[in-house]
Order: C-alpha cells, then structure tokens, then sequence
C-alpha cells in the first residue's frame, strides 16, 4: 500500500472528512477498527478516555508510535489536487498518525523480538487527557516516537505550555461616567498587559505568551461586569515549570484575577545520540 499514493491519499481524506474536535474523536474509531483489520494488525482497542490503539508483533522490545485523533475546532473544506490534501486534520495531526499506521502494519512484518503498537490519541488540542491517561496508568514503552508537523524535519524538544482561562469581576456601571464605574474588561487588560510584558519572547528559545480568547460585556453603553481571557505560556527546557507556573500566579493575583489552569505541560528533550533519533536520521 505504501507504494499507491492514491490510495493514501484517499485514505487520509477519508479521515480528514470526518470532523473531530476536542470530545468528538470517537466518530473516527469504526473506520480505524476496519483499517487496522486490514492492514494486518493483531490488538485493536479503545481505552477508557477514548485513546485508540493498535498493535502487530511481540516480543521484550515495545515501540509505541503516538499522534492524536482530534484537532482543532473549524471546519475546513476538504480537497485533493493529486498532490496536495487540504482539511482540518490534513497535517495536524492525521497525516502522520495515518503514515505510523501504515508503516507498522508494512514494517513490523519483518521485525522479530519487537511490538509495534500505533496511538491515536484524545484532546490533545485541548487539556491533553489522551497522553495524561497514559502516564496516570503507568504505560510503559522502550522507545517512543510522536506523530506531530514539523515540515520533514525530526524534531527532538518540545517546549513546556500552560493554558489558563483568566476571569474577573467588576461593579460595572455607565459608559458615560466610567470614573465612578469599574469595568472589568479594563482590568483583565491590565492583566493581559502585564502577561505580555513578564512573558515577551520572540524566538523559540524564549518564554512567549499568547492571547487567545478575549470576551466582556453584552451592551455598548454598558461597563463590563465580567470578563475572561485564555492565554498560553510557551517556554523551552532551561526553564522549569512551577517556576513559570509561580510568576504566571503572581501576576493574577496581583491584579485580582482569578485563573483556572486548563492545562499544563512541562518542556521535554532528548539526546541526538538516542536509539530512536539516530534511526530517524539514518532512515532520512
């Protein structure tokens, strides 16, 4: 099958056609039982958080080969050229969780002593509880490879993220008098100013901040007695997470604002003389 880029193409449109938000990947997971059966795979199942996994061989030596099934919210017109897929999904992260199903079921034939096994796991666009189930559970696996874009390029870091949802309160009152008033989207502006000046870098190397979400008030004369934001923390591997973690806390409760984390993930890097990255790079 490898050999028919048709037929691949065909098949990752088939998966990029079904729409799959963060909570919605079990509408894949029919079609991915049938593709597993016949591409030759011999355990396929659905864990308890909805993670969908398949494996071939056996043996001491587990290779776990891991995308994720979701993507982000939109929908996006799906289309083939006969070189190029477009579709929400096509390159984050369908395309390479197809391409490890594939290779394992075209690989692991001639491996002996190894067990491949292929994740398509759950909300990763959102809190990551697909890949938090499998660390909370003990999951083991001797070498690890991570179906993400990065044009053809193989990456070896990942920086660290937090995602918080910011929400503050104010008294409101009329947009003709706002000094006798109190808008809350002023002070979440505040806030928001202050995670861009603590948190403003401009290179992968650095702590980057991002705002995402921004909403407040329901009239134009009125002054906002709510409002909220999301914002997202980056930052590479010489920085700790708690450490991140404790100025991004600090800002919030300097200016009163009351932050839910949603998500955090510290950074992660491996050696280039690792068995699994040296094989990459043999294999490029």
């Amino acid at each position: 099958m490898l050999d028919d880029k048709k037929e691949i193409g065909k098949l990752l449109i088939k998966l990029v056609e079904v729409y799959t938000p963060p909570g919605s990947e079990s509408k894949l997971h029919n079609i991915l039982f049938e593709l597993a059966r016949k591409l030759g795979f011999d355990d396929t199942y659905v864990d308890d958080v909805g993670n969908f996994f398949t494996s071939r061989g056996k043996g001491p030596i587990k290779i776990l080969l891991a995308s994720h099934l979701d993507t982000v919210p939109g929908k996006l017109e799906v289309s083939f050229d006969g070189k190029v897929i477009r579709g929400r999904g096509a390159v984050d992260a369908k395309g390479p969780f197809l391409s490890f199903l594939l290779a394992a079921g075209e690989v692991s034939e001639s491996i002996s002593g190894v067990k491949v096994q292929v994740a398509g796991l759950v909300r990763e666009e959102l809190d990551g509880l697909g890949a938090k189930h499998l660390v909370e559970e003990g999951f083991k696996a001797d070498h690890v490879l991570i179906g993400e874009p990065t044009n053809l390029g193989i990456a070896i870091a990942y920086r660290g993220s937090i995602t918080a949802e910011a929400r503050i309160r104010a008294r409101g009152g009329h947009s003709s008098a706002p000094y006798i008033g109190e808008s809350a989207l002023d002070k979440i502006l505040n806030f928001l100013l202050d995670v861009k000046r603590n948190f403003a870098g401009s290179s992968y190397d650095e702590i980057t901040s991002a705002i995402t979400t921004l909403s407040a008030g329901d009239w134009p004369g009125r002054l906002p007695e709510e409002a909220r934001a999301h914002v997202n923390i980056r930052f590479p591997r010489k920085y700790e997470l708690d450490a991140v973690m404790g100025d991004l806390l600090d800002l919030a409760e300097r200016h009163g604002v009351e932050l839910k984390i949603i998500d955090s993930t510290p950074p992660v890097e491996v050696g280039l003389n690792s068995k699994m990255v040296r094989a990459m790079i043999r294999g490029c």
